[in-house]
């Protein structure tokens, strides 16, 4: 199994890469987020979930072990395939995910296309208690959709952490926050 890629991206498109390691191309799914933050020719690590079944081997790439421990925790789960817990990952953050769980906010987890309210409760009985550690990391929905944002401008992951960093977020909307973060980057 493959558990760990570095290489080039050599292609990205609207779901996945192609991670050019030594030579050989890898087709490697990503959340969202992490694939709009690469660009064709960048240097990229990723921890690799390889799904194996009889008619395909698939790679899901993420950028470190919590989330890729959060994608195999949803795919445990009977009827999350991989493609599910992929969309959940690209909607929310890992650490949302986990504080909807540990809320039991069924609402939060349904959001995700092909995730409705049974799944999602579903997903709140087999996890709860086993993210705890996620929470504490906390971001937000709304400063998860700031990131997102600055990241499709092309501003870089360092540019993007300091600028969070400096943000308050209390009682503003998402286009509030981007404008605060779109002044302070110029």
């Amino acid at each position: 199994m493959i558990g760990h890629l570095r290489g080039k991206a050599i292609s990205v498109n609207n779901q996945s890469l192609i991670l050019d390691v030594g030579g050989v191309g890898y087709s490697v799914y990503l959340p969202l987020p992490l694939l709009l933050s690469v660009k064709e020719n960048d240097e990229a690590s990723f921890c690799i979930h390889t799904h194996v079944r009889e008619d395909s081997i698939v790679l899901y790439g993420f950028k470190d072990t919590l989330d890729l421990a959060l994608f195999e925790n949803l795919i445990n789960i009977s009827g999350i395939g991989p493609k599910s817990a992929l969309a959940m990952l690209s909607v929310h953050s890992p650490a949302s995910i986990a504080d909807a769980i540990e809320r039991e906010d069924i609402e939060a987890l349904s959001h995700t296309p092909g995730v409705g309210k049974k799944t999602a409760a579903k997903i709140i009985l087999e996890l709860k208690g086993k993210l705890a550690h996620l929470v504490q990391t906390k971001e937000t929905d709304i400063t998860f959709e700031v990131r997102m944002a600055l990241e499709t401008l092309g501003y870089s992951p360092k540019e993007i952490h300091d600028t969070l960093s400096k943000l308050k977020t209390e009682n503003k909307t998402t286009g509030v926050l981007i404008k605060e973060a779109l002044q302070q980057l110029q």
